[in-house]
């Protein structure tokens, strides 16, 4: 008996490395498409939940390109964007599913602008690729219903911090 629950010990710890490595690859993904902001390509990450929400793809890629412009209008640009380590994943209605934080960084001339939030992520084939959402409700309850995300999948709030040069 003790070696079958160290065998099962084994294959989940297995699987939950499988699983962060997919995921930090799917992470350094999204930064290189936001940060050469090809939207376009993006929104192929984009959880379906989200892009029903939102109504279609080409939707997500305008709301992108609008906060895009709004930065750049104020002679700011995003310099970097870290995705940190991920919740515990759950499995939710055939899904896996977890959190997990990121931080993104603009600066203008005179200042760096830190904001921390976070991001859902699912995946439909046991792990192999995943999508994101981004909270869209600011009532978890709600947003996690909207999204379809289990109750324990808790997205960060956002948070900012300025830093004078």
């Amino acid at each position: 008996m003790k070696y079958l629950i160290f065998i099962l010990f084994i294959t989940f710890q297995i699987s939950a490395q499988n699983f962060s490595k997919k995921i930090e690859m799917s992470t350094l993904e999204y930064r290189k498409l936001f940060l050469t902001k090809d939207f376009s390509k993006l929104s192929d990450y984009a959880s379906p939940k989200l892009i029903e929400y939102l109504k279609t793809k080409e939707d997500f890629v305008y709301l992108l390109t609008e906060l895009n412009k709004n930065i750049e209008s104020i002679n700011a640009k995003i310099t970097n964007i870290t995705f940190g380590e991920n919740s515990e994943i759950l499995n939710h209605n055939g899904q896996l599913q977890c959190s997990i934080p990121f931080s993104l960084e603009m600066e203008d001339e005179k200042k760096i602008v830190i904001i921390n939030a976070g991001i859902a992520l699912v995946s439909f084939d046991k792990g192999e690729s995943w999508f994101f959402t981004f909270k869209i409700e600011k009532d978890q309850k709600l947003n996690n219903e909207i999204l379809d995300l289990n109750e324990k999948v808790i997205i960060p709030e956002r948070s900012q911090k300025i830093v004078n040069k």
